[in-house]
């Protein structure tokens, strides 16, 4: 009998006897998998060429999955079982610790299936799939671009890999997804996704995937569902979460309607086919106010917002209404600033900084967000040397390749940024809301953002580098607090903790150490 670990993948192996037409559409292989509880999933083999077909599948309990095959005239393999025995994980990795992401039941955060928070802090990697090079590099301390980014976001703390197959004609990839109309080109994924697809899992980081574009769309709804009901069965039974597509409704006011019920329609067969239920959402198009087409769908798990590069000011008030609204799905900032991106933001053309990068992420843990994606410049448009012709030169003005760029300090300070919103338990943090919202409200221009737990012991501020103002909050207990600062910079508190008497409910905010951002902690002695 066959072992695996709980929530590691195992690969089943069948041979047909009949050629196909099309292997891919023509033969339907299933596999019925009954474990302890009874608990049940579903998984569909998928084509791996010639007559072989292949079943992916991750235990989600300790002790014995007994598996039957379904396929109608395949007498071989129809009706044949087997066992797979789950045994206890022993590695280092969160996501198979405590298992695949779902959403928690105040629909605020993401937790892992046992339960435990889980904080998203993600990388952009838009042209993963095929151009960052798995067998060379040119960065000094690494020996392969691909896994020697994913090892550095890992070393830094992240939790999330976020991808787009770019799997269209205008990206330059429609001809490798498919050797020809609906047949899958499985040499592409043989030699180039399957390293990329499990290396990134075997890391411990969780897929963030998106299928293509908003505009690959035009006249390929059932392609791009068939490259979801493909993607699912080769790669479903890793850490996902699906995206489904990039930017969704576009920016052609006429178009947006088109585009948003054509890519519902890809992820109502995501919903449908995808056993493991990996969360899923679309990565919005950047327009104010925020986009919100799929919020109050069954299928649409969370937001995956866009606040852009620079086309708009980012500003706290565009979060707080969008939550205010919309507070129903946990929220996360998909793309925003990208360090050494060229931006326009607010000041004119410039490139955008670690400080810019860090105002936007605690911005939205302040506002109520539960984790941010950040990106780097000359990574998520792969650019491998300076010099070279890049379509996207808009964002690339200052010239950053990417083995600059994987070495951005605001790639370090994320981390920074991860770690203490989980020591403040991030998942009991509520936005601070005061009586009145013109008078005093700490989320005003040039104050502090504020966030609290409900019983009000436990405050954290965050001071941007444009705060310059106090004032007083109110809603405190009347006990002892302790104060410390830390510093988002760094990643490092201060050795001071001192100790506040709260009175009449009411505490006047502290100015900062000096000009630059940090962070604030109270908390009830």
């Amino acid at each position: 009998m066959e072992k695996v670990e709980c929530w590691k993948p195992i690969i089943l192996t069948l041979k047909t006897t009949k050629e196909y037409k099309n292997p891919f559409l023509d033969c339907t292989i299933t596999a019925e998998f009954t474990g302890p509880n009874n608990q049940k999933i579903i998984r569909e083999a998928y084509w791996d060429g010639e007559n072989i077909y292949r079943v992916s599948f991750a235990p989600t309990g300790i002790g014995i999955w007994k598996y039957r095959i379904h396929c109608e005239g395949e007498s071989d393999i129809n009706q044949k079982t087997g066992e797979i025995e789950c045994i206890p994980y022993t590695g280092e990795y969160a996501i198979y610790q405590h298992g695949f992401l779902k959403i928690s039941d105040d629909h605020r955060y993401f937790i892992y299936a046992d339960g435990t928070p889980f904080f998203w802090l993600g990388d952009t990697h838009w042209e993963f799939a095929y151009r960052e090079n798995w067998d060379k590099s040119n960065h000094s301390d690494m020996k392969s671009m691909f896994k020697g980014m994913v090892d550095r976001r890992v070393e830094q703390g992240y939790t999330i890999y976020q991808t787009n197959l770019r799997s269209d004609a205008l990206m330059g990839g429609d001809s490798l997804y498919w050797k020809e109309p609906n047949i899958p080109n499985v040499e592409f994924y043989q030699n180039e996704l399957d390293c990329r697809m499990h290396y990134i899992a075997e890391n411990g980081l969780v897929n963030a995937l998106g299928f293509a574009w908003f505009m690959s769309i035009e006249n390929q709804i059932e392609k791009y569902q068939n490259l979801a009901r493909y993607f699912i069965a080769r790669y479903g039974a890793l850490p996902m979460v699906w995206t489904i597509a990039g930017e969704t409704a576009g920016y052609d006011k006429s178009k947006q309607t088109f585009y948003i019920d054509s890519w519902r329609e890809v992820a109502l067969v995501v919903q449908k086919l995808d056993s493991y239920q990996h969360p899923r959402t679309v990565h919005y198009t950047n327009e104010r106010p925020f986009a919100s087409y799929y919020q109050d769908e069954d299928w649409f798990d969370f937001t995956l917002n866009q606040a852009g590069h620079g086309d708009f000011v980012v500003s706290v008030d565009d979060y707080k209404a969008f939550l205010k609204e919309h507070n129903n799905k946990p929220f996360v900032e998909g793309e925003a600033f990208y360090e050494f991106c060229s931006t326009l933001e607010e000041n004119g053309t410039r490139m955008c900084t670690d400080d810019m990068v860090r105002r936007v992420a605690y911005l939205t843990m302040q506002a109520g967000g539960c984790g941010y994606t950040y990106g780097a410049q000359g990574i998520w448009d792969n650019v491998w040397e300076k010099g070279e012709e890049n379509k996207m030169i808009i964002f690339n003005q200052y010239d950053i390749p990417w083995y600059e760029a994987i070495d951005g300090i605001g790639g370090y300070q994320m981390g920074y940024m991860r770690k203490f919103y989980e020591d403040q338990k991030f998942w009991e943090l509520y936005p601070y809301q005061t009586n009145n919202e013109s008078i005093g409200n700490p989320f005003g221009k040039k104050m502090p953002l504020i966030s609290v737990t409900k019983d009000k012991k436990h405050w954290v501020f965050y001071y941007p580098e444009s705060t310059r103002k106090s004032g007083n909050i109110n809603g405190l207990n009347n006990a002892i607090y302790e104060m410390q600062w830390f510093n988002p910079r760094t990643g490092i508190y201060d050795e001071n903790i001192n100790e506040i008497q709260i009175e009449n409910k009411t505490w006047k905010i502290p100015m900062k150490p000096d000009r630059k951002d940090w962070c604030l902690v109270l908390k009830e002695k």
